[in-house]
């Protein structure tokens, strides 16, 4: 769903499935056409429901505490996504350190397939890298006939 022109030109993110085997985190996503010297980039776990919603329209899913604790771990944009199975839509919602226990629903204020939730992520995700900075990395294993 994120792949998706959504009302632009070209999708703003590309994403890559990272496999079964890969705890907690289920994708890797880019942003398209960052203008700057990086590749900005967020994780995302997706949890799939045949459950339905609350009473007050939350999508009803379950992720466990240690995944929530995992995801909340990770030094860069993490979100977790709920996709109704039955209606095919799909919310996203920001995971940080201040969850600290099971989910058991998301809000469905920003659906997935909205062009202005997705522009919302494509800055906020921008604007975390570049606070974030450029490390000028040095390692001690570096080959020294590619300087």
């Amino acid at each position: 769903m994120i792949s998706k022109y959504n009302g632009h030109d070209q999708p703003l993110f590309r994403s890559q499935f990272l496999g079964d085997k890969w705890p907690t985190i289920d994708f890797i996503v880019e942003l398209v056409n960052y203008p700057g010297k990086i590749i900005p980039y967020f994780f995302v776990q997706v949890k799939t429901t045949r459950r339905g919603y609350t009473n007050n329209n939350r999508l009803k899913l379950q992720v466990h505490k240690d995944d929530v604790l995992r995801l909340s771990k990770f030094p860069a944009p993490t979100y977790l996504v709920g996709i109704d199975d039955i209606e095919e839509r799909g919310y996203i919602v920001s995971i940080n350190s201040e969850y600290i226990q099971t989910v058991s629903s998301i809000s469905t204020q920003f659906p997935l397939l909205d062009s202005n939730t997705q522009e919302v992520l494509w800055q906020e995700v921008k604007d975390f890298w570049e606070k974030f900075g450029t490390c000028h990395f040095q390692s001690k294993l570096a080959d020294p006939t590619w300087r």
